[in-house]
């Protein structure tokens, strides 16, 4: 966050009894900026669809950086809603995560990670692909020129590339187990259940039909039919897709416990790649988990099988030479995904 001391730091908390952030990470995170000589304070706020507290937009303009350790901060993230402010948004839940190697690797190693893997992006033509249950996909490599990153707020830990667009990417993509939503704003049902395998059949960036199980087709086309009318979107718009970058992410619940839950806090492992649909506007509102991805850049792998490939491209391998943190992140042994099978 480059604070310093003397900086007002706000930290925006979720009430733990959701289920999403413990007491414990809040509290150490508080302890570590008054150590720093910040003056820190602290807010309780609900679910993102809650009534915010009455001096809420106070507190935010009362202060210079504003840590979230709630899902509110992820809500519109695309857009600047605090100007001027240093703002966080972090995916850490609770103490054993930020304990662990997904918070602990140096930060500036992974946004070095995440720099070399747009680079290698940026510097092909096509890409393609594929999973085990089907999912076959190529197209134009095509991303948005940004100048001071994709999102408005900061990430931690920094766990995903900037966005792929999807607009000249054409083939099929299997759904399996759950749609889920991006987290960037609340609707009913989050979440709804696939039975067996859905095959999403897509055209230059757009849905043209689904194939499956006719339960699940119909639950899913429904889905988009509601989602799409509630916040007036192209529905069958598919806007871009990123794979996750850091081995440490580890999710111990289970996916049919909650959802939603799960997908936030496991999209940055490299075993699942997502697709944000429904929008054709950053991020889209559905979001299409993809399990252990083949994802291959003219031809070469990057993610295979849903494992990094940094040896394979020039920018990656030299990142990860420069920062030993790195190849210990990328021996890490395999961490729980939250999924039995």
């Amino acid at each position: 966050m480059k604070v310093k001391a003397g900086d007002f730091v706000l930290i925006v908390c979720e009430n733990p009894a959701l289920g999403w952030y413990d007491t414990a990470a809040p509290g150490l995170i508080k302890t570590a900026l008054e150590e720093s000589g910040c003056r820190v304070s602290t807010i309780l706020v609900g679910a993102p669809d809650d009534t915010l507290p009455a001096d809420y937009e106070d507190q935010l303009a009362a202060h210079d950086t504003i840590v979230f350790l709630a899902r509110i901060g992820d809500q519109d993230r695309f857009a600047d809603k605090l100007p001027g402010k240093n703002v966080a948004m972090l995916y850490v839940r609770n103490q054993k995560s930020l304990k662990s190697a997904y918070a602990a690797t140096n930060h500036d190693a992974m946004v070095a990670m995440k720099t070399s893997v747009d680079a290698v992006a940026r510097a092909s033509d096509r890409a393609s692909i594929s999973c085990p249950l089907g999912t076959r996909l190529e197209g134009r490599v095509e991303m948005e020129d940004v100048v001071d990153g994709e999102v408005s707020v900061k990430r931690f830990p920094l766990c995903v590339p900037q966005p792929v667009l999807t607009r000249s990417i054409s083939g099929q993509v299997a759904l399996k187990r759950w749609l889920t939503p991006t987290g960037s704003r609340s609707y009913s049902p989050a979440s709804v259940r696939i039975d067996g395998v859905v095959m999403a059949h897509v055209d230059r960036g757009r849905i043209v039909g689904f194939e499956g199980d006719r339960h699940s087709v119909k639950t899913i086309e429904d889905h988009y039919f509601k989602v799409a009318d509630q916040f007036d979107l192209d529905k069958d718009a598919i806007h871009s897709w990123h794979a996750g970058i850091h081995p440490a992410c580890f999710y111990e619940g289970n996916i049919d416990d909650d959802p939603d839950r799960w997908s936030n806090n496991i999209f940055g492992n490299p075993r699942f790649l997502h697709f944000h649909t429904c929008g054709s506007s950053p991020p889209g509102e559905i979001c299409w988990m993809v399990l252990d991805p083949t994802i291959a850049f003219d031809g070469k792998a990057l993610w295979r099988d849903g494992c990094l490939q940094p040896q394979n491209f020039e920018q990656t391998a030299a990142v990860v030479k420069a920062r030993p943190e790195l190849s210990t992140l990328l021996a890490e042994h395999p961490l729980p995904v939250g999924l039995s099978q």
